[in-house]
Order: structure tokens, then sequence, then C-alpha cells
């Protein structure tokens, strides 16, 4: 547990993801509405009876199913007891009675649940942390009645991954090139410490990370070999500035529950010198709004023959 008594999945989401700061988690939540409509889109036209809302977190996807079908009922499912009980806390708010129940998942097994038990199956950002992948889309194809529908949203780092692992090489194989101011060398050497706290900078960590070592096309061939039909697939990339209101929230940031924030690396990692080096240069670029934010979400909705 950490600190604040949060096991690591809810002290990412409810502080880290946000940056501790209240702006920036409502910016994130608008953001993550737009995930799950799309993810709860597949699902149309005929709304699912029973639903499994996978690695539910605080409850965004399940609580916006009861919101739309009012006659949908929907299994909160997750690892994390402090989330669980948030999303249960939340369905009450809501209103939705005995629509919903909550159910404690054990190492993400959900072997105790019946074959054909639901309608449909819909994840959001939660497959990509699971390490045995195929698997679990063979347990949710389990879990799907004849004719039910799978419908997940998942986060794409591996490119994120890739860029690291380049420039790591790039660091270590190639002779900095003649006319870099004298500081330059020793800044890309920070700004390369830093990414490789966050995303695996060697192709073996990489391999090794389960929510670098996937891209779409994996998920697409996966979902087949689990047995599914009708497997569409789409990639939807956006560039923009960061949702972040303040520099401050940006440097504590974390963009997934396995990498550290920047103030973190600034403060336990680096000499003075080096952290004021790579501070100045990065907020710099911050307050003349130069620094892009990439997302990269997969969806794939599929159905059970």
């Amino acid at each position: 547990m950490s600190p604040a008594g949060l096991d690591p999945w809810a002290q990412w989401l409810l502080r880290d993801r946000g940056g501790a700061n209240a702006r920036y988690e409502e910016r994130i939540e608008a953001r993550v509405a737009q995930y799950v409509d799309r993810v709860l889109d597949a699902l149309e036209p005929a709304p699912p009876e029973l639903l499994l809302d996978f690695g539910c977190g605080s409850g965004a996807l399940g609580l916006r199913a009861l919101q739309r079908w009012p006659r949908a009922q929907v299994v909160f499912a997750d690892p994390s007891p402090a989330l669980l009980a948030l999303a249960g806390e939340r369905a009450r708010a809501l209103g939705a009675q005995a629509r919903w129940r909550l159910l404690a998942l054990d190492d993400e097994s959900l072997r105790g649940i019946g074959d054909g038990a639901f309608d449909a199956v819909a994840t959001r950002s939660a497959l990509a942390y699971v390490a045995d992948k195929p698997a679990m889309l063979a347990e949710f194809r389990r879990l799907l009645r004849p004719g039910g529908r799978l419908s997940l949203g998942e986060p794409v780092f591996r490119d994120d991954a890739l860029a690291a692992c380049a420039q790591r090489r790039a660091l270590e194989e190639v002779a900095p090139p003649a006319g870099l101011a004298p500081q330059q060398p020793q800044l890309l050497r920070l700004l390369q410490h830093w990414r490789a706290q966050q995303f695996p900078d060697t192709e073996q960590e990489l391999e090794r990370s389960p929510y670098c070592n996937f891209s779409e096309r994996e998920l697409f061939a996966w979902a087949l070999q689990a047995g599914f039909a009708q497997v569409h697939v789409e990639l939807h990339i956006d560039a923009g500035p960061s949702l972040a209101p303040d520099w401050d929230s940006f440097t504590r940031h974390t963009p997934h529950p396995y990498a550290r924030s920047l103030r973190d690396v600034l403060e336990r990692d680096f000499r003075p010198e080096e952290r004021a080096l790579l501070e100045g240069v990065l907020r710099e670029n911050w307050e003349r709004g130069a620094m892009v934010s990439v997302e990269r979400m997969a969806y794939l909705g599929a159905s059970r023959p």
C-alpha cells in the first residue's frame, strides 16, 4: 500500500494520473468520458442486458452504461479493493438500485464465472496491463453467450517505447555531432533518463512489458485467435497540448501506473545542476506551448459466434 493507504492502482488513478490537481483531473475525466462512449458505441444498436466492466477502476465505463441503458445490469470487476469500493459508492449515488454488483478480481482470474454469463464484456485501459492477453481474450469469449459482444479501448504505448529505445541506441552508438552547444549532449542524456523512467528503453525490456509489447495489430490477431468473429479494430491518434493546467501538475503527472513522474525523477535522480538544466529547458518549452501530447488508443469490437 502507498503512504496514503491506497494500493498502486488506486494511487495512480486517484492522484498520480492528474498530478494531484483537481482541475487536471476534471479535464482527464472529460477525455475519459469520450473514450468510454466510443467503447459503448460498439455495443449498439442492441444494448446488453448484463455487462461485465472488466478492470472497472473507479467505474467510469459501467456507470455510463447504467445511465445510457436504463434496463442494463453491470458487474464492476477490478483487483483494487479501493477502486472497487469507489465504483460501488458512485453506483449507489447514481441511484441505479439493484442493477449492479461488485466482483473482486483475484490475479485477473474470471474462472469462477460460468460460461456464457454475459451479453457483453467491455473494458477500457485494463487489458493493456494483463500479461497474457490471448488467454484473457479467450476468457472473455468464454464468458459471452453466443452472439454476445466484446468492446474494448486500450492505450497503445509501443511507439513511445520504440522511441525511447531509439534514443538510447543513438546516445550509446553515435558520437555527438559537431557544433552542439556544450550542454547539449548532457541535456540529451538527461532527457533519455527521464524517458526511460516512463517507458522501456531496451528491446528486451519492451518485449517483457505487458503495456508496451503490443499494438492494435496484435489485438486484432489475438481476438481472431481467441475465436471471435466480426472483429473490427480502429487506431485513434490524437496530438495536442497537454491537459495539465500548470507546470507543477505536469511534473507530477504519470501516463500510466508503472511510470515515474518528472518531479520524482528530478528530485531523486539528478544532481542540482542537472535538475536545473533539464527543468529549465522543459519549463521554457512548456510555457511557450511547444510541448505536444500524443495519445494512441486502439478500439476493438467483436462478437462470439
